[in-house]
């Protein structure tokens, strides 16, 4: 079983999370915080292993110091975001170490299918971006790219690593990484974050569908169905 504990956002918020979540037999809810300040007091990777943290509790501070503590607890246990997350800010906290956003219409069944995927080192955004940012994805299209490079860009959205990557498409970790490479400058993008939100947007990774090489997602890479969320993450003033 999953353990889970709940940091931040609003006392009935947190009781409802808690509430669904100590009704599925896969999960063990290991308590709740107010904050995340609290959450990390506490934390360490022997007693979580998923830590839930409510969108507006990163609002409720500075960006740099909401990041600290996303950097502190991703290094300590898997880390996940609850709320609504315009695609401009999935590379920030991709960045920290975030490697779950889970909009906050999911129904049970969706909820807990990318629970157990983050849980088991996948990076799971659910729902999948629905708008194109400013930048670099308004430019666009995954046109400059081969198809092959397409199925990279696929694999890196739903893959833990490099490894994965090679062993799906029976190739050396070398060649994707050159791969990679390659899709990063065609793309003008400077990190992998930054692909696994264009991925999305570019809806080259549809969530429930099948990737673009024509294999169904590995069980690191589940994506429930698309959900339009309604409170926003932080951004950065600078």
């Amino acid at each position: 079983m999953h353990r889970v504990l709940l940091a931040g956002g609003p006392a009935l918020v947190r009781d409802a999370y808690a509430h669904v979540i100590v009704a599925s037999p896969a999960f063990v809810l290991q308590g709740q915080t107010a904050t995340l300040t609290e959450a990390l007091t506490a934390l360490t990777p022997t007693t979580c292993d998923l830590l839930l943290i409510e969108a507006r509790e990163l609002a409720r501070v500075p960006w740099v110091a909401a990041q600290v503590s996303l950097r502190l607890a991703a290094a300590r246990t898997r880390t996940a975001v609850l709320g609504t997350i315009p695609p401009a800010g999935l590379p920030l906290l991709t960045e920290a170490g975030v490697t779950g956003v889970f909009g906050p219409c999911l129904e049970p069944d969706a909820f807990f299918t990318a629970l157990d995927a983050v849980c088991r080192g996948a990076m799971v955004i659910a729902p999948a971006p629905s708008r194109t940012p400013p930048a670099p994805a308004a430019h666009g299209s995954l046109s400059p790219l081969t198809q092959r490079e397409r199925e990279v860009l696929a694999l890196v959205a739903t893959q833990p690593d490099n490894t994965a990557i090679a062993l799906a498409l029976g190739v050396s970790p070398l060649t994707v990484k050159s791969h990679i490479n390659r899709v990063m400058r065609k793309l003008a993008v400077s990190s992998r974050a930054q692909l696994v939100t264009l991925a999305y947007e570019s809806r080259l990774i549809v969530p429930g569908a099948r990737t673009t090489s024509g294999a169904a997602p590995s069980d690191h890479g589940a994506h429930p169905a698309d959900v339009r969320p309604d409170h926003p993450c932080p951004v950065p003033d600078n």
